[in-house]
């Protein structure tokens, strides 16, 4: 993602087409009384958008936790990243894969909410490590990323603590909020 054009697809990730799908997608509905898991079961053209909104935003993910990788100087911490970011991919996937039926199959629910907050916390995980690798280095620079993210998550436990569950205010809060931690390290880090 070097030059003028890399940066020209990170912004335009990062600041329009994840926030704007992710919006979309949660349209209008009660912000605090549902989740995008719900949404997705209350019709097969809702499900195709939640699988787009998931491809959309595990891809960008991938991509830039990848990126992030390769910049990191200990392979150690590479490998570490990569297998971060593949396992959160991996649990995300598996996640829209289930569908959120906790009438007719609460197993699978459950599992579905485990795999997707997993993916959440695996991605978090990532970013704070890759925060801390380069903090190392240079601490000054890097203590905004560290206090956006520590941000997202008090921002997540109040969202989280409101209505007493995932809620669709909480998964647009995160997902536009780590696309622009994603920037801001990636920026950072060339």
């Amino acid at each position: 993602m070097g030059g003028r054009w890399g940066r020209f697809w990170l912004d335009f990730f990062a600041f329009f087409l994840i926030p704007a799908y992710t919006l979309l997608f949660a349209g209008s509905m009660q912000w605090f009384g549902t989740n995008f898991s719900v949404i997705a079961v209350t019709g097969p053209d809702h499900y195709r958008g939640f699988l787009y909104w998931g491809i959309l935003a595990g891809g960008y993910f991938f991509v830039i936790l990848s990126k992030l990788a390769c910049v990191l100087p200990a392979r150690w911490e590479r490998a570490l990243v990569r297998l971060l970011a593949v396992c959160a991919v991996l649990s995300l996937a598996y996640a829209l894969a289930i569908p959120y039926l906790p009438q007719y199959f609460p197993r699978y629910a459950a599992l579905h909410v485990l795999l997707a907050a997993g993916a959440c916390v695996l991605l978090m995980i990532a970013f704070q490590f890759i925060i801390l690798v380069f903090r190392r280095q240079d601490g000054a620079r890097w203590s905004g990323p560290l206090r956006l993210c520590w941000f997202m998550v008090a921002g997540c436990a109040v969202l989280f603590l409101i209505p007493r569950m995932v809620s669709t205010a909480l998964e647009v809060f995160f997902t536009i909020s780590a696309a622009l931690l994603a920037r801001w390290m990636w920026l950072l880090a060339n």
